[in-house]
């Protein structure tokens, strides 16, 4: 194998870049058969490991955890990635089918199991060779008849006969219906149990759906596992995960779990408080390694070959099995070690064959500020889509600490009692403070807000409740409200584009602490993120930040209340219409929507119009 040493650069034509990914999004957006080129050698020793526990659990032992340790770019993703094409292979052949979840760890002590039934259930019904749900409702038909949880066993009916498909396939991924979706899946709120939570609803859920799938063996991903610091150094996701790993491999034999995370978090686990639950986490672990030159030789060689437009060029050089790159110019990736990150040598790669096809404009760095707000951008048109389902307890719960801890609010840790009202404690500038975040409307918030008042004690915290305030409770509710404000709690209404981009910054924020945010060729950091989110907050972000201090206290309004719910549900009316529904006075309805200018938009006629201002200014 003889590297290649040519007199002058071979010149070769336009063509997609065999290189230009350094990296593995998710596995289920990248097919190994054909986009992407793998080379088994590399992480073949933790790749047997994975393989030998499935084809224990196949053969009738108990599932297992293994958690995969390795650098930003040394292949944890493409692990993953490669796994899901050799289950797909393997059902494809008949050997069998298994149910492959992929869960990236963006969530919070609080929601893991919110954050994991939205995954799997996501997973099960993507679409690719037929949904995962369907195969299983082809290998065991009768299997419904064992589901015991009477909601899941109604919508899974519904998705086997193609039923009321978008509203069964929201409540399985745990987003919030209304009445009438709910009504329609044969589904109503427990009137008696004031003590359920989303996080509890999501744990049944998923116990339900796991049993349900059993005997098929279900491999969970759990990736970007050091995400789970709301912010730089929180442990308290690290705990909450151990108790679902230990929760799921108690309560069920079928499951593979498998976690990824960055060697720089590896300590999260010497810091965990619960033995068991760190041995049964850590059953087996292997590490990932950098590659030497003969596997990125082979690595190289494999992209080469699945670039369709070099194939005859190269059966020419055929001796040559880098042509057309220049292997001199790689070697001094692996310095004194003789070892490389595969990602590295990648991006080398994506250099020298964009030079071959004639781009001689090195790719500069963009401003680091504009590369940061394009991502940031980019990450918040997503969460726009999502933060309305998902609800404003979970976006909080995974956002909100970054925004408190980065704003000199110390983190009261944990409370028992404080957990049955509130979902978070801090330490503000005005003492400390109890946080509730209220999800819904109808009977569950009604539930929620009368466990609040059971539970919460006046004299020894201030209360924050936020909820969304076009979601106007019952009169059961308003009345549970009313009585909490009148013992000095009081009322927050995040604006969704303030939720939407505490999402986004979350996102960014984990995408920089597991190494896998590049401008170019340069690597942005968690704290380079930090500083610029900070000081580019969305004015929508201060806003939430001010009322949370006290800096910017809200006003009571109760026109907002119901304009929102009518502009949410209608998204554009005049005004004039919008107060004879409401019984106002056109003035009044007027005055409202110009007084929260970041909540209404507007159009002056005449006549007057109000429209949802879900993407409004965000500077």
């Amino acid at each position: 194998m003889s590297p290649s040493t040519p007199v002058s650069k071979p010149r070769i034509p336009f063509q997609p870049n065999p290189f230009g990914s350094a990296a593995t999004g998710s596995p289920w957006s990248v097919e190994l058969s054909g986009e992407l080129a793998d080379v088994p050698s590399i992480n073949q020793k933790p790749f047997r490991t994975i393989l030998n526990a499935l084809r224990q659990m196949r053969a009738g032992a108990k599932g297992t955890s293994i958690v995969l340790i390795g650098e930003p770019g040394s292949g944890k993703t493409h692990l993953l990635s490669r796994l899901r094409n050799h289950l797909r292979q393997d059902q494809q052949e008949g050997r069998g089918a298994t149910v492959y979840v992929y869960v990236r760890c963006t969530a919070s002590a609080g929601t893991l199991w919110q954050h994991l039934r939205h995954a799997l259930a996501s997973d099960l019904l993507k679409e690719t060779d037929g949904s995962q749900l369907q195969t299983i409702f082809g290998n065991h038909p009768s299997g419904l008849n064992e589901v015991h949880h009477a909601g899941l066993r109604r919508v899974l009916e519904c998705l086997r006969d193609g039923r009321h498909f978008h509203a069964a396939a929201a409540w399985l991924r745990g987003e919030l219906l209304g009445d009438a979706d709910l009504a329609a899946l044969g589904l109503a709120v427990d009137r008696e149990d004031e003590d359920r939570t989303r996080e509890r609803d999501a744990r049944l859920v998923v116990d339900a759906l796991l049993s349900f799938l059993a005997p098929t063996p279900v491999v969970l991903c759990f990736d970007q596992v050091e995400a789970l610091e709301t912010y730089r150094g929180e442990e308290a996701g690290y705990h909450a995960m151990g108790q679902l790993i230990s929760a799921l491999s108690d309560g069920h034999d079928h499951l593979l779990l498998i976690s990824c995370i960055v060697s720089a978090f590896e300590d999260r686990f010497d810091r965990l408080p619960n033995g068991a639950d760190r041995d049964r986490w850590l059953r087996y672990q292997d590490v990932l390694k950098p590659i030497g030159w003969d596997q990125a030789v082979e690595l190289v060689k494999a992209r080469l070959d699945a670039a369709p437009g070099l194939r005859a060029s190269r059966l020419a050089h055929a001796a040559d099995p880098l042509w057309p790159l220049d292997a001199s110019a790689l070697r001094p990736l692996f310095g004194e070690t003789d070892l490389c990150l595969p990602r590295t040598l990648i991006r080398a790669c994506d250099h020298q064959f964009r030079d071959l096809m004639g781009d001689d404009e090195p790719r500069q760095p963009k401003n680091r500020e504009k590369f940061l707000q394009e991502e940031f951008d980019s990450n918040l048109s997503e969460a726009r889509k999502t933060v309305a389902g998902q609800g404003i307890g979970k976006t909080l719960s995974d956002s909100l600490p970054w925004l408190l801890q980065n704003s000199a609010f110390i983190p009261l840790g944990q409370d028992e009692a404080r957990s049955r009202y509130a979902n978070h404690g801090w330490r503000g500038p005005n003492g400390d403070m109890a946080l509730a975040f209220c999800d819904g409307g109808g009977n569950a918030l009604t539930h929620q807000l009368r466990r609040i008042e059971r539970d919460w004690p006046p004299k020894s915290l201030t209360l924050r409740i936020l909820r969304d305030v076009s979601i106007q409770p019952g009169l059961a509710g308003a009345r549970t409200l009313a009585s909490l404000k009148q013992k000095g709690a009081r009322e927050i209404h995040p604006l969704p584009e303030a939720l939407a981009a505490l999402q986004a910054i979350r996102t960014l924020v984990a995408t920089a602490r597991s190494g896998e945010l590049f401008n170019g060729d340069e690597q942005v950091t968690e704290q380079a993120v930090t500083d610029w989110a900070l000081a580019n907050l969305p004015r929508q972000v201060e806003e939430l930040r001010d009322s949370l201090t006290g800096s910017r206290p809200e006003k009571e309004d109760p026109i907002l209340s119901r304009l929102s719910g009518l502009i949410k549900e209608r998204k554009i009316i005049a005004a004039g219409s919008a107060a004879a529904e409401l019984n106002l006075a056109p003035e009044e309805v007027s005055k409202c929507a110009r007084h929260y200018p970041m909540r209404f938009g507007l159009l002056d006629g005449p006549p007057l119009v109000i429209f949802e201002a879900t993407e409004g200014q965000t500077r």
